[in-house]
């Protein structure tokens, strides 16, 4: 036999012990199985509503001035919100929140108009429900769209008194006149940013914490990957369990990353086959992450621990919930660390613009984090392989 047909059999021999080895743990078939199938469509069952129109809002008017009830007009004018009750005091609004007639509320103080009459600083409080962050949202966008309107027009009515009228007092107030458009996200849905997070973040924690459940499990037993090298190469060994979850992933990912997105009808542009390759790239690098870092498990129970420490890290590194630009030097290098840091970005930006090579830098980033995680896979094994080793000659 050749050495490229022995390569190839004994890839294959360990491809299918692998594969054996997975079907045959009950745990690691639940990780991957029931959490891999049943999160995506529960995530975005949770968030097919995107956004929330015309929420019910109590108003408190301490004021009654001009201004005030200006405010109040445009704010009911807006998408987000709908002045369903006039209270005249918080405590009213607050019953009416509780009962679930409302789910935000607006108190202007009594100063309010005074204040702006006199040039001063004006102030508006909000309250909002939070038994969905959807609420908090249509409250403090309508608001803040409300406020920032309501700037433009008295600063617009202050130049009209001071003599300037017309496109002077405009320029006055708006020196570079702007278009807002929000491409891709005009609705601000906080499906479109939230759930593309999830659906990736779920095949990286689910093969994480499979593989090294398995791992675990192995050790405990007295068994390790690393007793194969014993007539296989390191490359073989890696190749062969990589490509066993690489076929099970890219099942996985085609069922979360594609079908369920298309059975609840979320808004991705990206073509069948654009979003086949960036899971290629992805599956691969969250398979070599798991090796590597699989390596240093010795019992099944660790994975728990792993569960609550790593999760809350991965998600914000993401860049979902503190923008990565913001991120400091040390939080930018430990990002570096997580696939996920480059695959939700990329699989965000593919849905949104359908666009290949609009993602071409998180595929390089990624390409490098897998040639990088396959050499230390490949030194954890030779690594532990030796110490089995010592440990049998001791």
């Amino acid at each position: 036999m050749s050495y490229i047909s022995k390569w190839f059999s004994e890839t294959w021999q360990i491809f299918i012990n692998e594969l054996r080895e997975v079907f045959h743990d009950s745990g690691v078939m639940i990780i991957f199985f029931f959490a891999g199938l049943v999160y995506p469509p529960l995530y975005n069952w949770i968030y097919s509503i995107g956004s929330v129109d015309e929420m019910p809002v109590a108003v408190v008017d301490l004021s009654q001035g001009s201004y005030s009830r200006r405010y109040l007009q445009k704010l009911d004018a807006t998408r987000e919100c709908e002045l369903a009750y006039s209270c005249i005091s918080l405590e009213e609004a607050q019953e009416l929140m509780v009962s679930g007639k409302v789910h935000g509320i607006v108190l202007i103080p009594e100063d309010f108009d005074t204040r702006i009459v006199h040039a001063e600083q004006a102030t508006v409080s909000t309250y909002a429900d939070m038994s969905t962050f959807l609420y908090y949202k249509a409250l403090t966008i309508g608001t803040n769209l409300v406020m920032l309107d309501e700037v433009h027009t008295i600063q617009t009515e202050r130049y009209a008194a001071s003599g300037f009228t017309g496109q002077d007092a405009l320029q006055l107030v708006e020196p570079i006149q702007y278009d807002d458009t929000r491409l891709y996200n005009p609705n601000i849905s906080f499906t479109m940013f939230f759930v593309y997070m999830c659906l990736f973040m779920i095949l990286q924690q689910v093969m994480f914490y499979g593989s090294t459940t398995l791992a675990g499990t192995l050790r405990e037993e007295g068994r390790s990957f690393a007793r194969q090298i014993g007539g296989h190469g390191v490359g073989r060994i890696v190749l062969g369990r990589g490509a066993a979850y690489f076929l099970i992933f890219m099942f996985l990912g085609v069922y979360g990353a594609i079908l369920v997105p298309w059975l609840f009808h979320m808004p991705i542009q990206a073509s069948f086959w654009d979003t086949l390759i960036l899971l290629a790239f992805f599956v691969a690098d969250i398979i070599l992450f798991s090796f590597t870092w699989s390596s240093a498990i010795a019992k099944r129970e660790t994975v728990l621990v792993l569960l609550l420490f790593v999760s809350p890290i991965a998600v914000f590194l993401t860049g979902f919930t503190w923008p990565a630009s913001n991120f400091s030097p040390f939080w930018k290098v430990i990002s570096y660390v997580f696939p996920t840091t480059f695959g939700c970005r990329a699989y965000m930006t593919l849905s949104n613009t359908g666009s290949l090579s609009a993602i071409a830098p998180e595929l390089w980033y990624m390409t490098i984090q897998t040639v990088v995680y396959y050499v230390l896979a490949s030194v954890a094994m030779l690594v532990e392989n030796k110490i089995i080793t010592v440990r049998q000659k001791g």
